[in-house]
């Protein structure tokens, strides 16, 4: 065979590079009327190969909306010897839609006409994909706009690139404004003068405080107004080139939120004194640092006369008269604090005992000096307790001791200072009686699991909280406030809450082999959280009734918080990551460190039911009830209102947001028994 001609090897390369490339050539010359189209310019359109083709044929496959500009390109390419290009949209012989691109150029023949000379190529697919990325990109902007959290991009010299609608709204500039600009502008000093330097050192090293890790941080608005932010960093290359992307979420609500409600975790709103957990938590400071003190529990006699008839606000006056004469009179010797209704917490800081007696006495005799108000003159004495450091005793053992001697005063006719005298009393023999009989118990089914139900805002059961109950030999149920403190003391909890525990596993199971997804809640003792051996000991028994652990709750304290913080964030992520769900039990009673509660896996906070029932006695408890709803919403966790006893109280939870409620108003606690047969029925 012999071999092709450099032309006809010519052509046929030309006419390949068409088909790969889908692309199709032509040429018209207007003198003549003549039109050449390729083979692939012809597959395009669909047009037979051996069909004739006019100029006015041509130009009618593109769509009315295209033809007018591609006629206008090949009049004014005649005119003027230019080359242009455009794009236009065909519909080729059987109706397909193409989007192509085309190209022209006008050269004079050797006979003096002139022709045109172009090229088409079918880009549709091509088209359609930058479509959809710009579809895509436009549903990311919209996205990006609508979010709570601000989006800014800067380059590697920390120049913005690109800034959100929400950062917008957060920084107080435009994207135009800030475009083109060194992020350090949204800044406080010195984070903006050492910004560059933070990146380049960066870029050197790899070491980040920020980029990949998160932390809080100050921004400035555009108004100067510096604010806290949540910053995440996030470094990402686009184009080949390093970029930094920033999530920022303005936390000024959450930090105020955050700070209202730490104030009113820990002072008296009425008042202004710190309430009586700030005092547990200054007394424990001053017995940690072995310096003597003295507590003295101070109870107004019959206050209660004052609002029964002068009424409550009558009464809140008085309050803040005793308060201010407390303050005066105990100066800088010690620190007053306000408990609940008419009672007083005095801490008096002083190297010897008998001055602070004679602190104390004075301050009696203080309270007998008349309160006048606007309205009227009030003649109140109050009876006093006081113990005094140098046992063993910690701060909550001290105001235990201060109150028993506030119960000798009253007994003794009220207007008295009573001193703790440590004695052997009835109520040691007691405890001693009960450890022994909890030792006996062990083992032998004594201690049983009782539930009660936890329901959403319409009455319907979500779940329940394990409560033990311990039912001795002689059948007789003991309240768990004459046992649990002394088992924890003897460390008896740990073994008696696996018996628990195990019940607990046995209820879980069966509501998972019903479809119920109901959550069993359980308290955990610190003495149980802190074992070696907890997580394993939870997987252990509920394997052994292969019950899932996701639906299991674990309640513990705030102060468990604080124990040992490092122990803690260990097991609570082991467990965690088991599907077990962690829950602050009595919310707002104790030390609340608010972002250590964000920093760990948090699900639930229960509020204590004091919160709760006396929301319903004057506003400014009902606003700290209310304080502690939003806070849950702020921390994205669920609430649970404890001691829901009233339809009133059900009503007010409702209505702010509360997403479970449990008390004696829809169930009382029974036995595991009783309530899975209720329930599964």
């Amino acid at each position: 065979m012999a071999d092709k001609s450099p032309e006809q090897r010519e052509k046929e390369l030309l006419t390949s590079v068409e088909t790969m490339a889908n692309i199709g050539s032509f040429w018209y010359e207007p003198a003549s009327g003549d039109l050449y189209w390729s083979p692939q310019l012809r597959e395009i359109h669909g047009v037979a190969q051996d069909e004739p083709i006019t100029y006015e044929q041509a130009m009618a496959f593109h769509l009315p909306e295209y033809r007018e500009n591609i006629e206008h390109l090949v009049e004014q390419s005649f005119q003027n010897h230019h080359s242009w290009s455009a794009e236009s949209c065909l519909k080729d012989r059987s109706g397909i839609i193409h989007w192509v691109a085309i190209t022209g150029i006008t050269r004079t023949l050797k006979n003096g006409d002139m022709a045109l000379f172009g090229a088409i190529q079918d880009i549709t697919i091509k088209k359609y994909r930058l479509q959809q990325l710009q579809e895509q990109a436009n549903t990311l902007r919209s996205t990006l706009d609508n979010l709570l959290d601000a989006v800014i991009t800067i380059d590697s010299n920390g120049i913005i690139i690109n800034f959100s609608a929400p950062a917008e709204r957060m920084f107080g500039y435009s994207s135009a404004e800030v475009k083109g600009k060194n992020v350090s502008v949204l800044m406080p000093e010195p984070y903006a003068r050492e910004h560059d330097r933070y990146i380049s050192a960066y870029q050197k090293t790899g070491r980040a405080r920020i980029i990949g890790i998160g932390r809080e941080v100050q921004a400035k608005r555009k108004t100067g107004e510096v604010f806290p932010i949540d910053l995440a960093v996030t470094e990402i290359t686009h184009s080949g080139e390093t970029q930094y992307v920033g999530i920022i979420r303005d936390i000024t609500e959450q930090k105020e939120n955050a700070r209202k409600l730490e104030y009113l975790a820990n002072f008296d709103e009425q008042t202004g004194l710190p309430n009586r957990h700030r005092f547990l938590d200054l007394v424990e400071k001053r017995i940690e640092s072995q310096l003597p003190i003295a507590v003295a529990a101070v109870n107004i006699d019959y206050f209660n006369r004052v609002n029964t008839i002068h009424g409550h606000e009558e009464g809140d006056r008085v309050i803040q008269l005793i308060a201010q004469r407390l303050r005066k009179t105990i100066r800088d010797s010690g620190w007053i604090a306000r408990d609940l209704g008419d009672r007083f917490w005095v801490g008096v800081m002083q190297d010897s005992t008998e001055t602070s007696l004679a602190i104390i006495d004075e301050l009696h005799g203080a309270l007998r000096e008349p309160f006048k108000t606007a309205f009227q003159t009030h003649y109140l004495t109050a009876s006093v307790g006081v113990s005094l450091s140098g046992g063993n005793e910690n701060a909550s053992g001290l105001l235990s001791q201060a109150d028993t001697a506030t119960s000798n005063a009253r007994h003794s006719g009220r207007d008295k200072v009573a001193v703790y005298r440590a004695e052997i009393s009835n109520s040691v023999v007691t405890d001693a009686k009960t450890e022994v009989a909890l030792r006996a118990a062990l083992g032998k089914g004594q201690f049983e699991c009782w539930l009660q139900s936890k329901v959403d805002t319409n009455g319907v059961v979500r779940g329940a909280e394990a409560l033990m109950r311990w039912r001795n030999e002689g059948g007789e149920i003991i309240p768990p406030d004459q046992f649990i403190p002394i088992a924890e003391r003897f460390k008896l909890i740990i073994p008696m809450a696996k018996e628990l525990l195990s019940q607990v596993a046995f209820v879980v199971r069966q509501l998972s082999d019903k479809g119920l997804n109901d959550r069993i809640a359980v308290n955990v003792s610190p003495i149980e959280f802190l074992q070696d051996d907890y997580v394993e000991t939870v997987q252990k028994i509920f394997t052994e009734q292969d019950a899932p652990l996701n639906q299991l709750t674990i309640e513990i304290t705030e102060n468990l918080l604080l124990a040992d913080p490092e122990i803690v964030e260990q097991t609570m992520s082991r467990l965690a990551e088991l599907g077990v769900v962690f829950s602050i039990d009595d919310f707002g009673t104790g030390y609340s460190n608010f972002m250590r509660i964000q920093q760990l896996p948090i699900g639930e906070l229960k509020i204590d039911r004091e919160f709760v029932q006396l929301a319903e006695v004057n506003d400014k408890h009902m606003g700290l009830l209310l304080a502690m709803l939003n806070m849950t919403k702020s921390l994205l966790v669920s609430s649970v209102a404890e001691g829901v006893e009233t339809e009133a109280q059900v009503k007010l939870l409702k209505e702010n947001g509360a997403d479970l409620l449990q008390g004696f108003y829809f169930a009382r606690p029974v036995h595991f028994k009783d309530w899975l047969s209720e329930r599964l029925s």
